[in-house]
């Protein structure tokens, strides 16, 4: 059986108000987790891009090198801290479109500049892991905004532990892109072969916090706290719903979700 793993975390983009400070521990700590915690994922079997290293051509490549040479029995895990957004759908034929409400989830790579050239949607995504072949227990992380604003909440320079969002600032570019005012828009109703374990529902932001005298995603400390007692033992849904307790008993305003065929498998094999 072969373990892989690809953790992705951003800290710094070229804009410096779209400046983050968890994402790069968040990835750190999921390390520790599955190569030390739990010495299931050989370090020579997991890659880190951060910052620089982490634009949309890396983080790509990287994720062939993930998918290369996975068969049945094997297990894969792809987490992604930074920041997220959402763009209105690419055009496609006919009067189908690919999302309910005319809007693509995206993540920002280090190079993102609005365009979408330089996003990575989620129907890129969707076409890259449909190469993962049956029977590989595939897990996707994704502490990111998936925002229907792309403005943020200021962050207060004199409070330098104020939480901020996991949202970008920027301008976005419309070319080759359609309205998302899309009235006869339809859900894409396909299914993801794996579980995705997602920091917030889709028009909400992801924290970018301070907790216990460190930044990380608020998702990612609560998800690997609660990982660390039921990882074994509980259902990826089960644990989801523990950190969504969590989350809110914290004052935390973002409802984290899970959706694809292994929802209800171990975080393990």
């Amino acid at each position: 059986m072969k373990s892989k793993a690809l953790l992705v975390g951003i800290n710094q983009y070229p804009d410096p108000r779209n400046s983050l400070r968890g994402c790069i521990n968040d990835i750190v700590d999921m390390e520790h987790f599955i190569s030390v915690t739990h010495p299931i994922y050989p370090t020579a079997q997991i890659k880190k891009l951060t910052d620089k290293a982490a634009t949309k051509k890396g983080i790509v490549e990287q994720l062939e090198w993930l998918l290369e040479g996975i068969e049945a029995g094997d297990q894969i895990l792809f987490h992604y801290s930074g920041h997220g957004a959402q763009l209105p759908c690419l055009k496609i034929a006919g009067d189908v479109w690919e999302e309910k409400d005319g809007l693509d989830e995206i993540i920002c790579p280090y190079d993102f500049d609005g365009s979408n050239a330089t996003a990575l949607r989620d129907n890129e995504f969707a076409q890259i892991f449909s190469k993962i072949p049956k029977g590989v227990h595939f897990i996707w992380i994704s502490d990111s905004c998936h925002a229907e604003d792309l403005s943020r909440d200021p962050f207060e320079p004199n409070d330098e532990f104020a939480t901020t969002y996991r949202n970008f600032t920027g301008n976005f570019l419309r070319e080759n892109i359609v309205s998302s005012n899309v009235a006869e828009a339809k859900p894409n109703e396909k299914h993801l072969n794996g579980a995705l374990l997602s920091a917030c529902a889709s028009h909400e932001l992801s924290a970018d916090a301070y907790i216990n005298k460190r930044f990380n995603g608020a998702f990612t400390h609560y998800l690997i706290k609660n990982l660390t007692k039921y990882a074994t033992t509980m259902p990826l849904k089960q644990i989801i719903q523990l950190v969504d307790r969590e989350l809110a008993a914290n004052n935390y305003d973002q409802r984290p979700k899970t959706e694809g065929l292994l929802e209800n498998k171990l975080f393990f094999i």
